[in-house]
């Protein structure tokens, strides 16, 4: 999957091959056409304006899918992947529990090519609940054997080492975060207003936002019934949450609103590309991510680097990291502590300013151009094995 939907692995991959590709590593981006979620009823092609706002700059080649769609079944990648990862000094897979991954693994160890597998928090205590029956078959049937003889094991933090050290333990782990562009993400042409107007009505008040995918693990039931604390305590607060939903979830999510009487406080914009994705980062006084279980969290760092004052809970694993540098405020996951850490940050703007401010000096410590040097580091110890 190669479409700026499904957040933050693609927005990596995308992302470091253009920084490797500038630091003299050359590559090729091997993925499914898929555009919607596997799980998605209406699955369809990535249309040209979800792939990655640098996908002009990259070399990749994208395969169609077949049936059976949940598992992003695509022979002809396993095809092409079988004839040219002979050519490679080493492969890269991404995430788990799919057709591309087994493809990519079997074409590895058929031509002797070291590969390195990045879990992008796929083994998550949390996430290891759902599809129990699923992931035990792929399990025993290739994904064991898969981590078991990869060279390296590529976490993003030291929390996702912990949590994942049963699994493959004979396999050395390195942590390299994910990295951004800190400069792309506060364009010179963003215009807070711009979303306001378009989006928000016009609105000029205090906005909380909320920008990633709606999906089960972001904890939206969470921030949208704290925002009823944040109303009482902030009446003139709004509350814009902006990403696809390729999981059916919006109809609940809307009752849920209009139970809580916050129809006229809350909004859904549905997924928004560049302009309107900066534009929407810049016009956010609070920026809030409610996670119940978040592997990195590179879309934190993107709204630090825009310049937003933060909110998460404790379950992205860059919490403590965050907490430490006083770049955002940890808020339990409970609607009326969330609530309250996102009012105080509106009823005192001397705080945020000085939070977004540590925010941003932070983000920088994941710049691009310092992360790939680190991931090029992995790379060599992996391929010298």
């Amino acid at each position: 999957m190669f479409s700026n939907r499904f957040g933050g692995p693609v927005t990596m991959v995308a992302d470091a091959a253009e920084v490797l590709a500038d630091q003299g590593v050359e590559g090729t981006i091997y993925a499914t056409d898929l555009g919607k979620a596997p799980w998605a009823k209406d699955w369809r092609a990535v249309l040209p304006e979800e792939l990655p706002a640098n996908a002009d700059v990259l070399d990749y080649e994208l395969f169609p899918v077949k049936a059976p769609h949940r598992l992003l079944y695509s022979p002809g990648l396993a095809k092409r992947l079988d004839e040219v990862v002979k050519d490679y000094d080493l492969v890269h897979i991404h995430s788990l529990w799919l057709h591309p991954q087994y493809a990519a693994q079997h074409a590895a160890r058929a031509a002797g090519v070291p590969y390195v597998v990045s879990l992008h928090g796929a083994l998550d205590p949390y996430l290891r609940q759902r599809g129990k029956l699923r992931k035990a078959v792929t399990s025993k049937l290739w994904q064991d054997g898969m981590l078991e003889n990869a060279k390296v094991i590529h976490v993003t933090t030291a929390a996702e080492q912990e949590l994942t050290n049963d699994i493959a333990p004979a396999v050395p782990r390195v942590i390299v975060p994910n990295g951004t562009w800190v400069d792309r993400l506060a364009p010179a042409d963003a215009d807070g207003a711009r979303f306001r107007a378009e989006f928000m009505d016009g609105f000029d008040g205090p906005l909380a936002l909320f920008l990633g995918r709606i999906n089960f693990k972001k904890g939206l039931e969470v921030l949208i019934d704290s925002f009823k604390h944040v109303v009482a305590a902030t009446p003139e607060a709004r509350l814009a949450i902006v990403g696809p939903d390729d999981e059916g979830l919006l109809p609940e999510l809307e009752l849920r609103v209009a139970a809580l009487g916050l129809d006229d406080r809350i909004t859904f914009t549905g997924a928004l590309y560049d302009p309107h994705r900066t534009d929407a980062l810049a016009a956010a006084d609070v920026w809030c991510l409610s996670s119940h279980s978040e592997n990195f969290g590179i879309a934190v760092i993107e709204a630090m680097a825009a310049g937003c004052a933060t909110v998460i809970s404790p379950a992205v694993n860059l919490a403590d990291e965050v907490m430490a540098a006083g770049a955002g405020v940890v808020a339990d996951l409970e609607p009326e502590k969330f609530g309250r850490a996102i009012s105080e940050l509106f009823a005192d703007p001397a705080r945020r300013a000085e939070i977004a401010s540590a925010g941003e000096r932070f983000a920088r410590t994941f710049d691009w151009p310092a992360v790939g040097p680190q991931l090029i580091k992995m790379y060599e110890q992996a391929a010298r094995k």
